[in-house]
């Protein structure tokens, strides 16, 4: 006999078939932010007060022969300087209304101050990225041809030709980057180049070391899609560029009585310049 189209299913019980949520949520994606920490800093010169920050270049003096019964040769440069203006303010805020804080599982004001501050962190770091990118002179590697090892050492001559000291050189690459230096024998085999211990950590986004320059990925540099996809890579020296922060980042708090919410903002108050443009390069793959 037939029982008929009466069944108890999932769209007629649905009510009985709640939605359970987790007690964690699913954080934001987040690029590797690795270039603040390898340039220049000039933050505690400007902590209290200032504009810019004015830094005078010193230039070299020559060395003369002396002869007898003559006066020594004098040297006299005209000196310049280097300004890094603090014009770059940015904030990222948020309000969370209290019925929201009343219903919700989730701490969601504590959750979004996290996110405010990567926000910020982030912007800190692409804006160094956009002002050397823009602003390096000397370029190595075409866009759409592999990272190589003969473009590795070429960035290592231009360095050297500039007098960049030896140490404090790093070298971040994008994604695409890292897969074609995982590619060059020289970089995964250490033992080629000398170097002793474990190179295989990953602290802070670095992936490695090749002749003695340290190795980063993040996704904060800048890739043009197309064809080629342009990817740009920055090698340099830590005085290549700099970077002053005068507001180090901050959260502050109000509560919105008008909204009946907290509103919750993060701010920094930096400027980034690029010092030496020839400790830098701008590596194309």
């Amino acid at each position: 006999m037939a029982l008929g189209s009466n069944q108890i299913t999932t769209t007629t019980a649905n009510v009985f078939r709640p939605n359970v949520w987790s007690n964690e949520v699913l954080d934001a994606v987040q690029s590797n932010l690795v270039i603040l920490p390898l340039v220049k800093h000039y933050d505690s010169d400007i902590a209290s007060y200032g504009q810019t920050v004015e830094i005078p270049n010193v230039s070299n003096i020559s060395a003369n022969a002396k002869s007898a019964n003559t006066q020594v040769t004098l040297n006299g440069p005209t000196e310049t300087k280097t300004t890094i203006t603090l014009n770059l303010h940015y904030e990222s805020s948020f309000l969370v209304e209290d019925i929201v804080k009343a219903q919700s599982k989730y701490d969601l004001r504590s959750v979004y101050t996290k996110r405010a501050g990567y926000a910020i962190a982030e912007k800190i770091d692409k804006s160094l990225v956009d002002e050397m990118t823009a602003n390096f002179t000397q370029t190595v590697g075409t866009f759409g041809t592999a990272i190589s090892d003969t473009n590795v050492l070429a960035a290592l001559r231009k360095l050297d030709d500039a007098k960049a000291p030896q140490e404090n050189r790093s070298f971040v690459v994008t994604p695409q980057g890292k897969q074609e230096m995982l590619a060059i024998d020289k970089y995964i085999r250490y033992d080629a180049i000398g170097v002793s211990g474990d190179q295989n950590s990953i602290v802070n986004g670095q992936i490695g070391e090749i002749y003695g320059v340290r190795v980063y990925m993040s996704q904060n540099l800048t890739v043009t899609a197309g064809t080629p996809t342009q990817n740009n890579h920055l090698f340099f020296h830590e005085e290549a560029a700099a970077v002053a922060i005068q507001v180090q980042p901050r959260t502050q708090a109000q509560y919105k009585q008008e909204y009946l919410g907290w509103l919750v903002t993060v701010d920094v108050l930096f400027g980034v310049k690029v010092l030496r443009a020839t400790f830098g390069v701008l590596f194309k793959s």
